[in-house]
């Protein structure tokens, strides 16, 4: 009885000491609002891809992820990546950037939109309203990160599942048939959504003062890293996974293509989740600990960092066990192809995870140049790896060398990180 009373008094102690660090911690704070609202809205997603197995063949599944893959690789072109700069932004500056970022908008969707008419794709339309209405979301969010405002971000996320899952209902309800009209009504809600969240969040005050044009151009030359380096790490990141649907969906078959495609969804739900909220948590905390000198906030983002090795273990190995068993009984027999790449790519997508969550030093202490040599290294795997695949009509080839080198590829930009934390003296050599 003694033992068993010590023991229930040790625990209650522990979450004590838990609770109590949780509450005066800032950063744990920033990271349990944000991770609660991008759990729920990753659930809702991964739901609406298992509807959409249920609903659509894997033909039809193809080409919604084919679509998919072109508005990715193109939306961060729409911005240059100057919307990745708002955090560091100075007061001063704020104002002029978010008009120059929104008058730079109009003209990029509408270019981004010619290119695809020129490429022969059947969806223009479809592409120019998701990239306008994704970017115009994705510029208020950067602000909100900027402002620590994790509630407005984790409502920003939990909109579009949530608009994508009474989507899906109506068309079933309706017995609305084809993919083409799916796309449609989605780029038009993402659009929607893109302009209800900017105008809820985006300071009125500030947009409504007057700057001139020689002002918002004098705040985008001062952020020339962000078309630099920025623009072209996101292009080629997202590129190197993207290409390959559209290289599997041409030379070997949609359906393929639309198993490769629920993997990356499906093997993105933990990264975004853990990795992807850390990134954007870490960034206003370390922007904010640059601005102010904060030695302590350092520290905190030091032993958040520690633990982030743990996460990713875990991870790979509930990908590599789970993921296979999800598509088998989840989604159905014919998606066990998808359960066998799960696996080849699980030591990629944890290692990822660790290494997005900490990469946000790159742009904290301007070191993007790093980045862009690392996704330059990215694309070219990806070009190589699913090149071999194409021209010896064997696509597994092409999942285990990107996997092997990616990994790899992951190793090096560690590497270069810890140089940057070294230099200025965030971590000890």
């Amino acid at each position: 009885m003694t033992a068993s009373r010590d023991n229930k008094l040790m625990a209650q102690g522990l979450f004590s000491v838990w609770l109590a660090r949780w509450r005066y911690s800032a950063l744990l704070r920033r990271m349990g609002t944000l991770t609660s609202g991008t759990a729920l809205a990753q659930l809702i997603q991964l739901i609406n891809f298992v509807i959409l197995a249920k609903l659509y063949t894997l033909a039809e599944i193809g080409m919604y992820s084919m679509f998919v893959a072109i508005v990715s690789i193109l939306a961060p072109v729409a911005l240059l990546g100057y919307e990745r700069l708002i955090p560091n932004a100075s007061d001063e500056d704020l104002g002029p950037y978010l008009k120059a970022l929104l008058l730079l908008l109009l003209p990029m969707t509408l270019l981004l939109s010619l290119l695809a008419t020129l490429l022969l794709y059947g969806h223009t339309l479809a592409v120019g309203i998701w990239i306008a209405g994704a970017m115009i979301q994705r510029l208020a969010e950067m602000h909100n990160i900027r402002e620590n405002r994790f509630r407005w971000i984790s409502v920003a996320r939990l909109s579009p599942p949530l608009t994508m899952t009474l989507l899906l209902a109506a068309f079933a309800w309706l017995d609305v048939q084809g993919m083409d009209r799916l796309i449609i009504w989605q780029a038009g809600l993402m659009l929607a959504l893109g302009l209800t969240y900017a105008a809820l969040t985006l300071p009125r005050a500030i947009l409504s003062t007057h700057h001139s044009i020689a002002r918002m151009q004098e705040t985008l030359r001062t952020s020339i890293n962000a078309p630099l380096y920025l623009m072209p790490s996101s292009l080629l990141n997202l590129a190197a996974y993207n290409v390959p649907v559209l290289v599997i969906g041409h030379w070997l078959g949609s359906e393929l293509a639309a198993q490769y495609a629920y993997v990356l969804r499906f093997g993105f739900g933990p990264v975004a989740l853990v990795g992807g909220t850390l990134y954007q948590v870490f960034y206003g905390f370390l922007s904010e600990a640059v601005r102010t000198g904060n030695k302590a906030m350092f520290e905190q983002y030091a032993r958040a960092r520690r633990h982030m090795k743990y996460i990713s273990m875990a991870t790979m190995i509930g990908m590599a066990l789970g993921y296979p068993l999800v598509f088998r009984y989840v989604l159905g027999p014919e998606w066990m192809a998808a359960g066998w790449i799960s696996m080849i790519f699980a030591p990629l997508f944890a290692i990822m995870l660790y290494t997005n969550s900490v990469s946000v030093v790159l742009n904290v202490f301007n070191r993007q140049h790093y980045e862009l040599i690392s996704q330059i290294n990215y694309f070219v795997i990806s070009v190589l790896a699913f090149g071999l695949a194409a021209l010896t009509g064997n696509a597994w080839l092409g999942f285990a060398l990107f996997s092997l080198f990616g990994c790899l590829r992951y190793v090096l930009l560690l590497r270069d990180i810890n140089k940057v934390l070294v230099e200025h003296k965030v971590i000890e050599s």
